[in-house]
């Protein structure tokens, strides 16, 4: 049996009218593999939910959050589907029903291979959290589905010990976007100024670097320290390069790395990489499945 996992962002009704009853049914080869309905109460409250989260989102992040430009005005949010099944799911067959009448849309479920060689970006032995099986909220957002964040703590796992630690190129580009002005954020921080003063971006990720590879992916490094940053916009860069050193700027709490790869833009779909030669303190190759995983990246001889 295979494990599926994906999610369906949204499907939005543009007509307004909310469906009466809604199928989604997941197929392998035409047979369907998992299915679930939504109707009544149970759909209501699904839509309501749509609504309330829809007003949440500012103007500037539908993009990044939905990879909408505009705001739908009947929304059915975040459907995650894991499921035990014999094969891959290859399609998921949309069914909504109101009156009589029905509405179907057929959606592909492709897996994505990345063109690329990736390394990973810190070095020694780190805690990996906030991976893409947990449902949480870098899976919420378009474009950081397949984030992580990256720490290291002492034997309390309450003082982190990364701070400073170095950031290099996961794989090899060109530096399109580089950020940093920004001290670590702290109980004193008005994360609403730096927004008002340097942008959204800055003041999600604080100060970072964005790298574009070879297949229109974009590798994102996230929270760096202040004045650590060494890349700069337009310069080619190895994999392996050192880019900046870890920090806790921007929408950080405690000093970590957050990475993530997407496709095309800042606001484009996040996309799965592996790391080669990541392995868990044990020595077994890791592909970070889990939701918490201790690993280890050194550099060969």
């Amino acid at each position: 049996m295979l494990h599926n996992d994906f999610f369906l962002r949204y499907l939005a009704f543009e007509d307004g009218e909310s469906p009466a009853a809604l199928t989604l049914t997941c197929r392998t080869e035409g047979r369907p593999c998992f299915q679930v309905r939504y109707e009544g109460e149970e759909l209501a409250l699904r839509l309501a939910y749509g609504r309330e989260e829809l007003a949440r989102y500012r103007d500037s992040s539908l993009g990044r959050i939905l990879g909408l430009s505009y705001r739908p005005d009947t929304t059915f949010l975040h459907e995650h589907f894991a499921f035990f099944a014999s094969g891959a799911a290859d399609t998921l067959h949309v069914l909504a029903e109101r009156d009589g009448l029905r509405a179907e849309k057929t959606i592909s479920v492709v897996p994505y291979v990345s063109p690329n060689r990736y390394r990973f970006p810190l070095r020694g032995t780190v805690l990996v959290t906030d991976t893409y099986p947990s449902v949480n909220s870098h899976r919420w957002c378009r474009n950081s589905e397949f984030a992580f964040d990256a720490g290291r703590f002492d034997e309390t796992l309450t003082r982190p010990l990364i701070e400073g630690d170095p950031v290099y190129a996961a794989c090899g580009g060109v530096v399109e976007e580089v950020f940093d002005g920004l001290e670590d954020t702290g109980e004193e921080t008005d994360l609403e100024q730096v927004e008002a003063r340097f942008g959204e971006h800055a003041r999600i990720d604080g100060n970072h670097v964005l790298l574009r590879h070879p297949g229109g992916e974009l590798s994102l490094y996230s929270h760096l320290l202040k004045g650590s940053v060494t890349a700069r916009e337009g310069e080619t860069v190895q994999a392996g390069q050192l880019l900046g050193r870890v920090g806790s700027s921007g929408s950080s709490w405690i000093p970590h790395l957050h990475f993530h790869v997407m496709r095309d833009s800042l606001e484009g779909p996040g996309v799965p990489v592996r790391f080669d030669g990541l392995t868990t303190i044990l020595g077994e190759p890791c592909l970070l499945e889990d939701p918490v995983n201790l690993v280890r990246w050194e550099e060969k001889a």
